[in-house]
């Protein structure tokens, strides 16, 4: 049902109506439908009155936001707790034929009995106009981050777990309001009534490369080595070494994920060395394998400069935001001998180095090669090798958030691996070695919809609609559009200080 301001209940309505809704009216609340990018969102907005009414238009849009709040800042460092930006507004332009007294007038009239319908048509769009992000940024790469349009995120309406915290949300929906007419040709008009229907958007994204992980990286931890004991006072058994690499990523199927979709899956191989001691050392057995998603919402009241990470808290930019992290868990079992076999491995012996008076291109080759072998850390013994397939399906019982990173919210994901080793022996201690792996969830798109997309016809963007309502953390008014001049520490943005001009 709508929104109503300004008067009662009974006496104007405005409602909006999808085309995926149910043909009947069901005594359940409308339900929140998906749409991902290059969809097409159709619909109407159904407007009634019990009283006689006029009013100057309607106006229809797509809008996007995003709210985020910090509630554990530090006064009077942080003036206020929370901050909201419209990165997105669509205004569907309406012809004069649209209302039912098309007189070239500018003051139209709703009767009692007489509802007016008019229908509405927008497409998600791939790209956020460049006003959308306008503040100072670390590289043109964030900048084109910022400018993809970022997935719902934090609504309570779904029936599943978006592991998302109350301090941030990403909104779309579908904004109509009824405008009186002004008294006088220097006042603005009213919003006379209002509403909003929620939608539920899952944009495309593309794959990104690999991400670099450093030895010295504290977020990413693609290899482990340990040394392994025969015993709790015996003498070094070997050293054991657990390496992966960044897995592809899961693809969600776009929306609506009906019961034929398939679990977005994807595989990480596991590979291990072990390095005897001696050669009478046998390598461990391999016991419990875990992996759990560690699902990563950093939120801000001001905008971010650089790709967020929740484990840094040394520059400026990090009292103002915060991070929520939660882990599901993914796989859990034992890995037996037959899944992941040892196997042994004699290196070939290494080649002399020869005067440089008999070289040839292919001793120069077996040179190169025996150099490789020792910059690898002198590890030219015999050795034992196993590899762990490991297949990861994401759950179903929660609503999956593509990887994105925007000017206040970031979501990111990273795997948590544990497998468990027990040496051979009755008084070895068992012992465990530990991941951390970046991996990235995409949204996938509809299959041929990008090239059957027609510029033509579609909603325009109102540019001017797009900007930063303070950091007042308060309802975003939707009758009205923020205006002002830009503060001096955040070049572009409306600071708190600055008046707003309703239109």
């Amino acid at each position: 049902m709508g929104l109503l301001l300004f008067s009662p209940a009974s006496l104007r309505n405005i409602e909006v109506i999808l085309s995926a809704d149910p043909p009947s009216p069901t005594p359940t609340p409308n339900p929140i439908h998906s749409y991902t990018t290059y969809d097409d969102i159709r619909g109407h907005i159904l407007l009634t009155t019990s009283i006689p009414q006029s009013f100057s238009s309607v106006e229809i849009s797509l809008l996007g936001t995003i709210r985020t709040t910090h509630p554990d800042h530090i006064a009077p460092i942080i003036a206020a707790a929370g901050t909201q930006h419209v990165f997105l507004k669509l205004t569907m332009p309406l012809p004069p034929s649209a209302y039912l007294d098309n007189d070239g007038s500018e003051t139209h009239h709703l009767a009692p009995g007489q509802p007016l319908k008019i229908p509405f048509h927008f497409v998600v769009p791939a790209r956020l106009l460049p006003v959308a992000c306008t503040h100072d940024l670390e590289s043109p790469a964030i900048h084109d981050a910022h400018l993809q349009p970022p997935p719902s995120l934090g609504n309570s309406l779904l029936p599943r777990d978006d592991l998302t915290p109350e301090m941030a949300s990403v909104t779309y929906g579908i904004h109509a309001k009824i405008m009186s007419v002004p008294p006088s040709a220097s006042s603005y008009p009213q919003t006379l009534a209002s509403t909003l229907r929620k939608i539920h958007v899952v944009p495309t994204s593309p794959e990104a490369p690999p991400l670099s992980a450093g030895k010295d990286s504290s977020r990413y931890v693609l290899s482990k080595t340990k040394s392994l004991r025969r015993g709790v006072f015996k003498g070094k058994l070997g050293t054991l070494t657990l390496t992966t690499t960044q897995p592809r990523a899961f693809s969600l199927p776009p929306p609506p994920m009906n019961h034929t979709a398939p679990t977005p899956s994807t595989l990480a191989t596991l590979t291990l060395r072990f390095d005897p001691a001696d050669p009478s050392c046998l390598p461990p057995r391999l016991g419990a394998l875990t992996a759990k998603i560690r699902a990563t919402t950093v939120h801000s009241i001001r905008p971010a400069r650089g790709i967020p990470d929740e484990e840094t808290r040394s520059s400026p930019y990090e009292i103002h935001n915060g991070a929520y992290s939660t882990q599901v868990s993914l796989a859990s079992h034992e890995v037996t001998p037959a899944a992941a076999p040892w196997t042994y491995v004699v290196p070939a012996p290494a080649y002399e180095r020869r005067d440089s008076g008999y070289s040839t291109a292919e001793s120069e080759g077996e040179v190169h090669a025996a150099a490789a072998g020792e910059a690898g850390g002198g590890k030219t013994g015999p050795y034992y090798t196993a590899t762990i397939p490991l297949p990861l399906n994401l759950p179903g019982n929660k609503t999956w958030v593509p990887t994105f990173h925007s000017c206040l919210v970031s979501r990111f994901y990273t795997l948590m691996i544990r497998l468990m080793v027990h040496p051979p022996g009755k008084s070895a201690v068992r012992s465990s070695l530990a991941l951390k792996v970046p991996v990235q969830v995409l949204g996938q798109g509809r299959a041929g919809r990008e090239e059957a997309f027609e510029a033509g016809g579609r909603a325009v963007v109102e540019g001017a609609g797009l900007g930063w309502e303070g950091e007042g953390g308060g309802d975003l008014d939707m009758g009205g559009v923020v205006e002002g001049l830009a503060g001096d520490e955040l070049p572009g943005y409306v600071t708190p200080a600055t008046r707003l001009r309703r239109r």
